[in-house]
């Protein structure tokens, strides 16, 4: 089931303040370029630990094949694999120095933010860097503080996903979803007024994951893409600098976004744990990552099949001209520091999940984007189901590689909470708080 699965896949991305700890920097080459002789000979020997986000699928892939595989390699290596802890306990891990060697962590804030700590690995040093990075697409290449901090693994985005059958049941055409706010709100209304399921199910027209309001960083991603179409893409969270927030500006349109959502929560359930969209009783799903098609294997009855009873489409936008943007996401590998030999291992490991074939599978089994320039063009991301969120990478925004993301986006979800949930202040009042808020943080974190 889709809410208890994802739940434990997602909360990973809880919030996290890092503190910096006294680990061991790395021991670099002489020539970072070239390549390791020692390791192509597989005179590798030690072990590392490596952590994923929490769910099964993660854990099963990475330990029974890719690590399997790499173990096969370099037989004197021994690999660990473990889920991502629940809750805030990876921040309490990392303060006593209990870390793992290579964290599948997001990208943006994330990296920044261990970055700033002092706690993970600058790859850009490391033997064969510059041939890997090479490799990768320059949209998802970043540096912080002057340094590369991870290895964009894959990559992922967000769209709108639409019941068909309720659609035609509402006397709605499920060939033309809604491609403005309005348009979709009326949708939603329409399907909302349907009559409860044969169970006793109640039918809704869409629904919000209401449940992670306290996650963060990674929650506000969720969201980010509806509010950046109601300001063309023109403004995220901070300024270029990261120095100070721009969501309170005039042209930055979170009121207008605050607004729209307590409308659209009218025509939502309160939580989604009991009525997500899987079960087939919800119209419309705004925060839909393609990582997530796995599922629809899973929902009431038999499988959804995208293109037959579920539709996928753009986020809606203010005025149907404009472009359609969502969230850039993805999986970034880190090196948190420890002993040379450890980080030598770590990182032959993070080049090894970078190999094309290898590269390839996971992208298959965690139904995920590729981020080489040599899988862009396969034939598996051309099929019908994976082409709309292909082309959305197009016109998506990468997160924003600001340390304090994860605060502030606690401020504004709080803030989303007073005024969307629990209705006690106008979404005027929620944004003025929520800027108020922010700038302290900031302040602070000076």
């Amino acid at each position: 089931m889709f809410g208890k699965k994802a739940k434990l896949f997602l909360a990973s991305f809880l919030t996290m303040s890092v503190l910096a700890s006294g680990c061991s920097s790395s021991s670099q080459p002489a020539n970072p370029n070239k390549p390791d002789e020692n390791a192509s000979k597989g005179e590798l020997q030690g072990e590392i630990k490596v952590m994923v986000p929490a769910g099964g699928y993660y854990v099963a892939h990475v330990k029974d094949y890719t690590a399997k595989k790499f173990m096969e390699k370099y037989p004197k290596v021994k690999v660990s694999v473990e889920q991502e802890p629940e809750g805030g306990q990876l921040t309490t891990r990392i303060t006593a120095g209990d870390v793992p060697d290579v964290l599948v962590g997001v990208f943006g804030y994330q990296p920044a933010k261990f970055a700033k700590g002092n706690l993970i690995v600058d790859l850009k040093n490391m033997p064969g860097s510059k041939e890997l990075f090479d490799r990768i697409l320059p949209q998802y290449v970043h540096e912080d503080f002057g340094g590369k901090y991870y290895v964009p693994w894959n990559a992922t985005t967000q769209m709108m996903i639409y019941n068909k059958a309720l659609f035609k049941e509402a006397g709605l055409d499920p060939e033309k979803p809604p491609k403005t706010f309005d348009e979709y709100l009326k949708a939603a209304e329409a399907i909302n007024k349907l009559p409860k399921r044969p169970d006793g199910t109640k039918v809704y027209g869409n629904v919000f994951w209401n449940e992670a309001l306290a996650w963060g960083g990674w929650y506000w991603t969720m969201n980010s893409q509806i509010y950046y179409n109601f300001n063309d893409g023109k403004a995220q969270l901070f300024n270029k600098l990261g120095t100070d927030v721009v969501f309170d500006k005039p042209e930055a349109k979170l009121v207008d976004f605050y607004t729209f959502m307590k409308k659209a929560q009218q025509f939502a359930p309160e939580k989604m744990d009991k009525n997500e969209f899987f079960k087939r009783n919800v119209g419309m799903w705004l925060q839909f990552g393609y990582g997530w098609k796995a599922n629809l294997k899973e929902a009431k009855d038999k499988s959804m099949v995208i293109g037959e009873d579920v539709g996928v489409a753009p986020i809606p936008v203010v005025k149907e001209d404009q472009t359609p943007w969502s969230t850039l996401d993805g999986r970034s590998l880190m090196i948190f520091k420890s002993k040379p030999e450890r980080e030598r291992i770590a990182w032959e490991f993070i080049k090894f999940m970078m190999e094309d074939e290898i590269n390839l599978e996971a992208l298959k089994k965690l139904e995920q984007l590729p981020t080489l320039k040599s899988l862009v063009n396969n034939e598996y991301f051309k099929a019908p189901d994976i082409q709309p969120f292909v082309k959305q990478l197009d016109h998506a925004i990468p997160n924003e590689a600001v340390a304090e993301v994860d605060d502030v986006s606690n401020v504004l979800l709080q803030n989303y909470v007073k005024t969307i949930i629990k209705k006690e202040i106008s979404p005027e009042e929620a944004v003025k708080n929520a800027a108020k808020e922010a700038r302290e943080i900031l302040q602070k974190k000076k």
